[in-house]
């Protein structure tokens, strides 16, 4: 029987596992498959780790002749694909690839751990902290081009639905001590974290003082992203100056969030810090 996810980032997730599956009972490598079809290899690993911008009916039909699929299994291939084409609110964006993947985990995964130990994490900023990084950074860290009020309409869309993930947010008294845009509109950011603290039950947010020493997330920035019906595995989402990587591998996922659980134990409840 086929399945259809409603969300296109899911369908995609749905052809990356199928890909995976039917590639490795053909017995092909990447690179054979690469080789029959034209493509390169590394397009093949993202299409089955659903990273690819965008998804070709005419290439499942590819993978469906070399990985000698049955013709419902061609079809359902070629429906997802359809399927994962259709527009959402990122699609008019140039948004690089790897940045979209990260906003479609957002929307869809179960349960988010997010550490950011120097600037409060872009989810919860307000607009006057947000502005006040944008007027500080080069032009080239002024986000997504043409995205006027990326910020606003990323956040609306998170938090505007019928269910949210639960969330453990992990900041640093650094962060929230540093004059982001001057003392008022600090006051005002870390007000807005309390707020949002006090009103959601499936948040909490948590503050390592500068008493608790030594961390070991101290200076990072990650998020671990969990993930119901095993759909997707549990995924570590890191960004830097080059760029975004995502571990999959649980030996390392597992380290990460051994990390996080160990930082938590030295955090405060927002509540309970005065800026």
């Amino acid at each position: 029987m086929r399945v259809m996810s409603v969300n296109p980032f899911l369908t995609s997730i749905q052809i990356a596992r199928l890909l995976v599956q039917y590639r490795k009972r053909a017995k092909y490598t990447h690179k054979r498959a690469a080789d029959e079809l034209g493509m390169s290899v590394s397009k093949i690993r993202d299409l089955e780790h659903a990273r690819a911008p965008h998804v070709k009916w005419v290439d499942m039909l590819g993978f469906a002749r070399i990985y000698g699929l049955s013709p419902e299994e061609q079809e359902n291939l070629v429906r997802l694909a359809e399927a994962s084409d259709t527009p959402d609110m990122f699609h008019s964006l140039k948004i690089p690839s790897a940045f979209y993947t990260f906003l479609q985990m957002e929307l869809t995964a179960s349960k988010i751990m997010i550490c950011e130990s120097e600037l409060v994490t872009g989810l919860f900023q307000t607009e006057d902290y947000n502005d006040a990084i944008r007027d500080d950074n080069a032009p080239s860290r002024k986000g997504p081009a043409g995205a006027a009020g990326f910020r606003q309409d990323r956040q609306r869309q998170f938090m505007d639905r019928p269910w949210l993930p639960e969330i453990v947010y992990l900041s640093s008294e650094a962060a929230l001590r540093r004059q982001v845009g001057g003392p008022e509109v600090m006051a005002k950011q870390v007000e807005h974290l309390k707020q949002l603290d006090r009103d959601f039950s499936l948040f909490k947010f948590l503050v390592v003082p500068f008493e608790a020493g030594s961390y070991p997330c101290a200076g990072t920035a990650f998020r671990i992203f969990e993930f119901e019906g095993g759909e997707f595995p549990k995924t570590v989402y890191l960004e830097s100056l080059e760029g975004a990587r995502y571990l999959e591998v649980p030996e390392m996922v597992v380290s990460f969030q051994n990390d996080f659980e160990e930082s938590v134990k030295k955090a405060i409840p927002i509540k309970d810090f005065d800026l």
